[in-house]
């Protein structure tokens, strides 16, 4: 997903781009040590995909800054339309944001119209008021792509065998992708805690799934089989959306995508979420998880998804699941330093 580039000196993008095609790991992707023959090594290739939530655009916002920084090479953007954001709207919002955070050779594409679960009418409404306010002005269409969002997604990932996804919204177009193993993180899932189900979601369902993968059951069984990593509210559990935090976000942002950030969490309709104690920065973290070091632990279990009944989405340790790489804590002070830091386009 791409600007013009100041390709960084280091290997971390060596490692980056070998780590993301190896084989189950317990670590987060990164490194740091400068490249013994002083070459200039292209940045691994990342495909975003996404429903284009607040939290979406906010993660959206921060890898553009580590694109810019030159640690990945942002190359897609692509979105699911059964999840919280509106058909036609959500890709709209997706090119909006482009546009603000001066990616003007980004790909974009939308996909997977449908699923067997709806997110709620309410939030919809609500987070397309947020985003209609905070990118007010914006030109950009609500045409649908002419590629559609997986064809997008293999396209890439088969002509750059490093590539790497990173997936926050319902796994419709992962799964239809069909990807090979280890090329796809997930924010989603909730292995040994409760799920967040919430605001009108059918009463049949007992509120152990997570809204992700709840979303389209079978696609997320289905898309186990690509996963490197999983990052469930286990780990996005510990880093909740503080209103000290969009303070700060507030007093110290100094680019456009630390104004957008601050610009989706200190709206007048999401302020009383965040005060509430209901909102994380879910996929702003499994963006970083994928980029730097230690700021998530990792452990490794077989994993399943219940696709049927009042547990439908539901993540569940089983002994004939899939092995998957999946996070269980994440440090919110470390998180909060390195989130801010990129945002205002610090390495």
């Amino acid at each position: 997903m791409a600007i013009s580039h100041t390709r960084l000196r280091v290997a971390s993008a060596l490692v980056l781009a070998a780590t993301l095609t190896s084989a189950l790991t317990s670590a987060p992707v990164a490194g740091a040590a400068e490249a013994a023959d002083g070459t200039d090594p292209r940045p691994p290739v990342v495909i975003f995909d996404s429903d284009m939530d607040f939290d979406d655009a906010a993660t959206l916002a921060y890898l553009a800054q580590e694109d810019r920084l030159g640690r990945i090479d942002l190359r897609a953007v692509t979105v699911t339309n059964n999840g919280n954001g509106l058909p036609g709207l959500a890709i709209r919002h997706a090119r909006c944001l482009l546009q603000r955070l001066g990616l003007h050779d980004v790909a974009v594409a939308d996909g997977s119209d449908s699923a067997p679960n709806a997110f709620p009418a309410e939030l919809r409404q609500t987070f397309d008021r947020v985003f209609e306010d905070v990118l007010a002005g914006c030109t950009a269409g609500e045409e649908p792509s002419r590629i559609r969002a997986h064809e997008l997604i293999r396209t890439i990932v088969t002509r750059n065998p490093s590539a790497h996804v990173i997936a926050t919204g319902p796994l419709s177009n992962i799964a239809a992708a069909r990807l090979p193993p280890h090329r796809v993180t997930s924010m989603g899932g909730a292995v040994r805690v409760g799920g967040n189900l919430c605001c009108g979601t059918p009463p049949e369902f007992d509120g152990s799934q997570e809204f992700n993968y709840w979303i389209d059951p079978p696609a997320s069984r289905a898309a186990l089989r690509s996963l490197a990593r999983l990052v469930p509210l286990d780990a996005t559990n510990d880093v909740p959306i503080t209103p000290q935090f969009v303070r700060r976000l507030g007093a110290e942002g100094s680019t456009p995508a630390a104004e957008i950030v601050f610009g989706l969490v200190s709206h007048p309709e999401v302020t009383p979420l965040i005060d509430a104690g209901i909102m994380s920065w879910w996929d702003p973290l499994t963006a970083m998880s994928v980029i730097h070091r230690g700021i998530v632990t990792f452990e490794t279990g077989r994993l399943d998804v219940v696709t049927t009944g009042p547990q439908a989405g539901r993540t569940v340790l089983s002994p004939t699941g899939r092995p998957v790489v999946f996070a269980t804590a994440a440090d919110a002070v470390d998180f909060e330093h390195r989130f801010l830091t990129t945002l205002n386009g610090g390495r």
